[in-house]
């Protein structure tokens, strides 16, 4: 109870005034100039954040309008990348990837909108005079500098060409000569970039393959674990959630949960962090198999242990919770 209200009555009001935006939007978004629609759009956006949960269609559908209102003023191009690659798998969860809402989405994405002028150009020049000479001697030094050419060209807004490099690294891996440790840190390290950048179609099976490829990451790069093992396995299950498998996201999170200790533990701080995420994210999978009530248990056990963490973030906190209340509601039939 919050000011003399309940989080489910708040969570109401809160949608009652959002649906005001979105009304407006739909009816008079095209009749004011493109600035000031971005102006409306970042505060219902900013409030949808706050007060919404990620599984609501109508946050989805304010954070689609406020990237459309981004693209057409042709401004903040950086907050529109940083923004698109976020909302297209959080849309993917809700819609499904290949959904009419992830669809233009994708088609924003697509455009390219230059970041950085001509001294971003000379350093993806560089950079791929790098990755050229390394060329012949293959291994993972060349996949690094390729990752990193990826890396820089969304960096500088070039999404197509950052999907397509990959892309063709991971067409033309074989020739790399990578032992197993190398393939499985290859999958791994390709599919989180991939996943970051809302391609989750293309993620998937190189995640789902680096959890079940033979070989020790750490072979490859020292300082992996059980917080590698346990932060692999949420990324993939969030990428399997995105691709409208919530059954398999569900078995590998139930999986890396015993790697993270039990509730209570003195266990490291990461891996307390990494156990409240995968709470929530079993929670989500559960939700989107209609097993509500059960859902709901997940997300108060993810605030729970939030809660109880050294330093619980309030963002993530009110996420967690958000997504609780929602459930809550859908579990009452509104």
């Amino acid at each position: 109870m919050v000011y003399g209200k309940t989080d489910q009555e708040r969570y109401e009001l809160k949608t009652t005034q959002l649906k005001v935006f979105v009304k407006d939007d739909e009816d008079h978004g095209y009749s004011v100039s493109n600035r000031a629609r971005v102006r409306y759009a970042v505060r219902a956006l900013n409030a949808a954040e706050s007060h919404l949960s990620r599984l609501d269609p109508l946050l989805t559908d304010i954070r689609s309008r406020y990237a459309e209102a981004l693209f057409r003023a042709g401004t903040g191009a950086r907050r529109l990348r940083d923004h698109l690659g976020y909302v297209i798998r959080e849309a993917s969860v809700v819609h499904g990837p290949k959904s009419p809402v992830v669809g233009g989405l994708k088609i924003i994405q697509a455009e390219e909108r230059p970041i950085g002028g001509a001294r971003a150009l000379r350093k993806i020049e560089r950079i791929r005079f790098q990755a050229e000479q390394l060329h012949d001697l293959g291994g993972l030094p060349y996949a690094f500098a390729m990752q990193d050419l990826a890396e820089r060209l969304r960096a500088s807004g070039r999404h197509e060409q950052f999907a397509e490099t990959l892309g063709s690294l991971v067409r033309d891996r074989n020739a790399l000569g990578l032992n197993d440790d190398e393939q499985l840190l290859f999958a791994q390290l390709v599919g989180a970039a991939l996943m970051e950048a809302g391609e989750v179609e293309t993620a998937l099976p190189l995640l789902e393959e680096a959890r079940h490829q033979p070989g020790d990451p750490a072979a490859a790069v020292p300082g992996t674990g059980d917080w590698e093992t346990g932060f692999l396995a949420v990324t993939t299950a969030a990428c399997q959630l995105a691709n409208g498998k919530p059954e398999d996201a569900e078995a590998v999170l139930r999986d890396a949960l015993p790697l993270l200790g039990a509730d209570g533990d003195d266990q490291d701080k990461h891996l307390g962090k990494l156990r409240h995420r995968t709470v929530f994210e079993l929670g989500t999978a559960i939700f989107l198999q209609d097993r509500v009530l059960e859902a709901v248990d997940r997300f108060q056990e993810a605030c729970d242990l939030i809660a109880r963490t050294a330093s619980p973030q309030e963002a993530t906190f009110t996420a967690y919770r958000n997504t609780r209340v929602y459930a809550e509601l859908r579990a009452r039939g509104d």
